[in-house]
This record gives C-alpha cells, structure tokens and sequence, in this order.
C-alpha cells in the first residue's frame, strides 16, 4: 500500500511526524552528522544512472547470455528509452529541485537508497529469463508510452508556466489531476515491474513511491492551501488520479473560473 493514498486524515499526520522529517534527515540533515566534500549537483547522480540504464541492461543482457530473449530487448527498449528522454527532459526543462549542490554522501544515499534499486528489475528479467505473453508486454508498453507522455508534457507546462509567472497551475496537464507528472512516473516504472512478475519489483516501487513520491506531493498538497484558489482546485480536481466527474460534467472549470 502506497501511504500517501491513505485517507488525509491519516496521511497527513503520518507524513508530518514521521516520513517527511526522516526523508528531509536523509537529503539534508545526515551532512551534520557524516561531512563529506561538495562534488556537483545531485542532478549529476540522478543523470547518470537515467542515462546509464541501457548499458546496464545491455550488461546484464550479456552476463545472463539473454540476447535470445525477447522479453529483455523489450524491457531495454523502454527503460533504456525513458532514460533518453529524461536526459532530454534534463536538458530542455530542469527540474530546479535536481540543481542544489550535492556531497558525495548525498550523491550515495541518493543510489543506494533510490536510484540503484531500480535497476533491479532489469536484473530480475535477465537472471530469471522471466516469460512476457504478448497481452502482458503489450498493456506493458502502452501503459509506458502514456506515462512518458504524462510526465514529459506536464513537467514541461510546470516548467514554461512556472518561468513566465509564479502561483497556482490548476489547467491543461493539471487541469483535473494534481499530480499528473507522478502519476506517469508511476505508471512507467510500474510497466517494468509488471514486465519482471517479481514480488520484489513491486516492492521496491512502494517503497519509493512511499517515500520520496509521497513526501513530495503531501508536501504540494499543503503549498496549495496558501496559494489563491488553491483550496478550489484541491476541492474540484483529483491528487493522484484525475477527478473523472468533475471532468464530464465540467464543474472543475466552473469553479475555477476566473
């Protein structure tokens, strides 16, 4: 179970007094307690293993001796394409919360706590040369190519949007969904669980999005309240999934018409 779709009145309380300090200790406060020296931005971490992803994939291809196996070209085409367009998306539209100067420990928590586990995976398709029947690599593939888009387009309107004026974004991409961007990382990164049909996969997906998706949008849906019209756009649109009645009827729209 993903914590952060447990009803607010017990998320919020479990995210304020116990996730969202102990994921804030392992981005920044561990520094005070291990000092090691500035190296770059945590970005650079973050790019390198998005960008590594087809090499490691190529790699466990090769020690596993599964060039035979469809199933594995198929998992490297999709990981290893979301890794090229998210260097793409790094270039075009930084998120500026990847830009802050990073140690070498955050560089390492940042791996070994998140980033590196992903991989795992790939690893699981290899070793085990797990069988896709064509419905599952097919829903699979569908459901990766419309989160690279959900999450490609919205990062981008966040971006433009955010750079031309700040406050509330409540149209387009985020019109009916407040959390379009996660939603499309989840739906990626659950394509690839889906493909490995390893109980592990998921588990380490819960865990991420747990902590780290989780921390972020608690976070957000507590920013809203201070901005104009944010508590209406709370009211008449979905936090993870989009708030399909108000989008058929149209009532999201009237409320925030401005």
């Amino acid at each position: 179970m993903v914590l952060f779709l447990l009803p607010k009145p017990i998320a919020q309380p479990l995210y304020s007094n116990l996730i969202t300090p102990l994921v804030d200790f392992l981005q920044f406060g561990i520094n005070d307690y291990i000092p090691t020296p500035y190296f770059g931005k945590i970005c650079y971490i973050t790019n390198l293993q998005k960008c590594g992803t087809a090499f490691m994939c190529l790699y466990l291809m090769s020690v596993y001796d599964t060039m035979d196996h469809l199933p594995s070209w198929v998992y490297l085409s999709l990981h290893g394409t979301y890794g090229m367009l998210w260097c793409l998306k790094e270039v075009i539209f930084p998120d500026p919360s990847w830009q802050r100067r990073a140690t070498v420990l955050d560089h390492l928590v940042a791996f070994l706590g998140i980033l590196g586990p992903y991989w795992y995976m790939a690893y699981s398709i290899n070793s085990r040369r797990t069988e896709c029947g064509m419905g599952l690599m097919a829903g699979c593939i569908s459901a990766h190519t419309l989160g690279c888009v959900m999450m490609m387009a919205s990062d981008s309107q966040k971006y433009f949007v955010l750079k031309a004026r700040k406050g509330l974004i409540d149209d387009g991409w985020f019109g009916h969904c407040r959390n379009t961007n996660y939603l499309g990382e989840m739906m990626i990164y659950g394509s690839y669980a889906a493909m490995a049909q390893d109980w592990v996969g998921w588990g380490i997906l819960v865990y991420a999005w747990t902590l780290m998706f989780g921390r972020n949008i608690m976070g957000k849906e507590e920013r809203f309240k201070l901005k104009r019209g944010g508590e209406v756009y709370v009211d008449s649109s979905g936090m993870l999934f989009p708030d399909v009645w108000a989008w058929v009827s149209g009532k999201g729209n009237v409320k925030r018409k401005r």
